[in-house]
């Protein structure tokens, strides 16, 4: 089981302008432990209440994030995945939360130990996208705007 998600990556300026966003290629069992980590999330989250505006604003950017990967799978095996830093830290967070909380001693089904071992080594890919668009973003931002 090879991990190649987010190792081949390109960063270009965002469509908003002045953002980074990295492109890459994303497997299709990959995808489909990132998509179970972001179901996971979402369904602790909607285990408390909503009533402050941040627990609001992370389900939000959790199904946009959600959704954006369920297009992926229009591709059959890899697909081109576009994503900015926060989104790369938000598939950071989840997947080493999910690693640390489903990871017990015992019995799980092979499916569920599999997505523990893919989920656990796409940590290191992501932590490195997330440092490198932090350094290109800096990069942006510290360079005078022609026009």
């Amino acid at each position: 089981m090879g991990i190649h998600a987010f190792m081949d990556r390109s960063y270009r300026i965002g469509p908003d302008g002045c953002g980074v966003v990295c492109d890459t290629v994303v497997g299709r069992e990959d995808i489909d432990a990132l998509s179970d980590a972001l179901a996971w999330r979402r369904d602790e989250l909607s285990r408390v209440e909503l009533d402050e505006v941040e627990a609001v604003l992370t389900l939000r950017e959790l199904m946009v994030l959600d959704d954006m990967l369920a297009a992926s799978r229009a591709y059959e095996d890899n697909a081109p995945v576009t994503v900015d830093r926060g989104q790369v830290l938000m598939l950071c967070e989840v997947a080493g939360a999910y690693v640390a909380e489903r990871d017990i001693e015992g019995y799980q089904a092979p499916e569920e130990r599999a997505r523990i071992e893919r989920l656990r080594g796409l940590a290191g890919p992501l932590m490195d996208c997330c440092s490198e668009l932090a350094a290109a973003q800096a990069e942006v931002c510290a360079r005078p705007v022609s026009v």
